[in-house]
């Protein structure tokens, strides 16, 4: 069967993958866009339910490409379009694509939803504005075994497509929370985690407390740090120690710093 084949940039459906690129209508609709064949194969693998998916051949670097569509073609879902170069260059958000783009359903998980280990290694971002630093903290948090990460008060979406792209499709490899901080509060405290707070204003470095057991590490944005409401309630506010002039790290950085000191500490348990 052949799959219907989009030449026009005004197309509505091109001019609605460009609107899906904001997250008013990425809500609206319940859904987003992923884009790149090693973005939209994690997707898949984590059970994401991908609805549409545009092909460009002209665009393909390589056979990888071709053979996916291939492999999608044999099957009822997603359904197939393919789009002229036109109008794939206009609904592609990167420069140099590589021919493929997605409309997936949104998924939301609940922290009551969480199906944690014994002592868990979780992650909470509070304010988070820019999606190259969620995507590089997702990439670390994966690669350090987190078991979970939750964002609050977060400028970002998790379908930002820019920190889909920087997370290189890792997004999906986690299990993902949007929570109220008041929600969020009363459910670390039922499950009696420690909460290490990251933050300048203490002595405690943060190799100096012992993260084996349950753990949430908070991390709060570039341009105001973590808030009141967190520090009040952190059982431990911890720093990494700073020897130049620079008084902090990048949070993607720092919060690869303090993850990966947990996994060296629970791998030596």
């Amino acid at each position: 069967m052949t799959e219907p084949y989009i030449q026009s940039r005004q197309n509505d459906q091109v001019k609605n993958l460009v609107k899906l690129r904001e997250r008013k209508h990425r809500d609206r609709q319940e859904r987003f866009l992923v884009e790149g064949l090693r973005e939209i194969s994690h997707a898949i693998g984590a059970n994401y339910q991908l609805e549409d998916l545009y092909y460009c051949p002209e665009f393909f670097p390589g056979e990888d490409h071709a053979t996916f569509i291939s492999k999608v073609r044999q099957n009822d879902t997603p359904r197939l379009t393919r789009l002229s170069e036109e109008a794939f260059s206009k609904a592609s958000l990167r420069e140099g694509s590589d021919g493929l783009l997605a409309v997936a359903r949104q998924e939301g998980t609940a922290l009551s939803q969480l199906k944690l280990p014994a002592a868990p290694l979780l992650l909470v971002l509070e304010g988070i504005e820019k999606p190259g630093n969620l995507g590089a903290i997702l990439r670390s948090a994966d690669g350090a075994g987190v078991d979970a990460v939750i964002l609050v008060d977060c400028v970002l979406d998790l379908y930002n497509p820019n920190a889909i792209r920087s997370s290189q499709g890792l997004v999906f490899a986690l299990p993902i929370v949007q929570a109220e901080k008041d929600t969020l509060a009363k459910w670390l405290s039922d499950h009696s985690i420690l909460m290490l707070a990251s933050t300048p204003d203490t002595k405690l470095m943060h190799w100096d407390v012992d993260m084996r057991g349950p753990t949430v590490l908070f991390m709060g944005s570039e341009s105001h740090g973590l808030s009141d409401y967190w520090l009040k309630r952190a059982t431990e506010k911890i720093r990494i120690p700073m020897q130049g002039r620079a008084d902090s790290l990048n949070v993607a950085a720092a919060t690869a710093v303090c993850l990966y000191e947990a996994r060296r500490q629970r791998k030596n348990s």
